[in-house]
């Protein structure tokens, strides 16, 4: 079986700007590459250039150095026109779009095929109905533009980039300032177009957790000459994540993916019971700076989960509490620790 087509290549990439003589680089000595039909997440620090490196992979901004190919071609032999049938560009910016309606947005991807008229043809259409099937805007595709939710936009810009039809799209930061449901949503519809379509995604995000669960494969932008590529799990495995979020006041648990806040502990308990009771009590705890560990201690807890209901007991010095709300077991722990 043969190997999925390379999509687009970096070869000792360098992006970044030039200002009169002077050159700013961003990134450079890039080297790694995209399969056909991969959804690929970027994540790396804020300004460390990461919608630069995007701008310059949809040839809006020139390298300064190195090459992108695309589709084993060098971007730089492309026309405008090539380019727009090829990638397609979703900037998080809201754009002002006067009294369009959402339709009539998504059909403004479709202007890298239509005459100098802008006539649409029935290709046209039916690309533009695919596309407002796919993003599931179908009923919303005769309401005003400036009428639409944050998630609703998204979801529209995500759909003109699907009318226009390129092997490519590029994203950045396409869940910013949307609500978990809406960010969950345009995430699972990413997905699911490099699934249905084989079309190639490559996007920005800060959705760490998200990005881990549904992207084939993660670039980790760590400074300006390291950007480093790989699969979800090898990247958790290799410890090269934890590079990303070396922070003394985070910690990340290899072991279940999750991040916490390092809080300084002041008291140490035992606590036992049913697993999903122990870990949100556990939660709570380290929150108000407890130490939960395996040894014995003068403090145990207990975590029962009895018909359906969860149950804390709490056994201090011969002292026995019972409790069936976590604030009231927490409330106990606070009169032992003030006695």
């Amino acid at each position: 079986m043969s190997s999925p087509a390379l999509v687009i290549e970096l070869i000792d990439l360098a992006v970044g700007y030039r200002q009169g003589r002077k050159t700013l680089t961003v990134l450079k000595n890039l080297h790694v590459d995209l399969k056909k039909g991969e959804l690929v997440c970027m994540v790396g620090k804020n300004g460390i250039g990461k919608s630069t490196l995007l701008r310059s992979i949809a040839g809006i901004q020139p390298p300064l150095d190195g090459q992108v190919l695309i589709n084993g071609r060098n971007l730089s032999t492309y026309s405008i026109l090539e380019l727009a049938q090829t990638i397609s560009l979703v900037l998080t910016d809201r754009i002002y779009a006067g009294n369009l309606r959402v339709k009539e947005l998504i059909s403004l991807g479709r202007h890298p095929y239509t005459n100098w008229l802008g006539t649409l043809t029935a290709i046209d259409r039916e690309k533009i109905n695919r596309a407002l099937e796919i993003s599931g805007s179908q009923d919303i595709q005769n309401k005003p533009i400036h009428e639409l939710s944050d998630g609703q936009f998204q979801k529209v810009l995500i759909a003109r980039a699907l009318a226009q039809d390129g092997d490519i799209i590029l994203l950045d930061e396409p869940t910013a300032h949307l609500d978990l449901p809406n960010k969950i949503s345009i995430l699972k519809l990413l997905k699911d177009l490099c699934d249905q379509t084989g079309k190639t995604i490559l996007m920005s995000t800060h959705e760490l957790e998200f990005a881990f669960q549904m992207a084939d494969r993660i670039w980790i932008v760590l400074k300006e000459d390291d950007l480093i590529s790989g699969l979800p799990e090898d990247l958790m495995l290799n410890h090269t994540f934890e590079k990303l979020i070396d922070h003394e006041a985070i910690n990340f648990n290899l072991s279940t993916g999750r991040f916490s806040i390092n809080h300084e502990k002041k008291w140490i308990c035992n606590l036992q019971g049913d697993p999903t009771g122990v870990f949100w009590t556990a939660n709570a705890l380290h929150r108000l700076r407890w130490d939960v560990i395996q040894e014995e201690t003068a403090t145990r807890i207990k975590v029962n989960k009895v018909n359906g209901y969860y149950e804390w007991e709490i056994q201090y010095h011969g002292q026995v509490y019972k409790h069936s709300t976590l604030e009231e077991a927490i409330q106990t722990l606070e009169n032992i620790i003030n006695a």
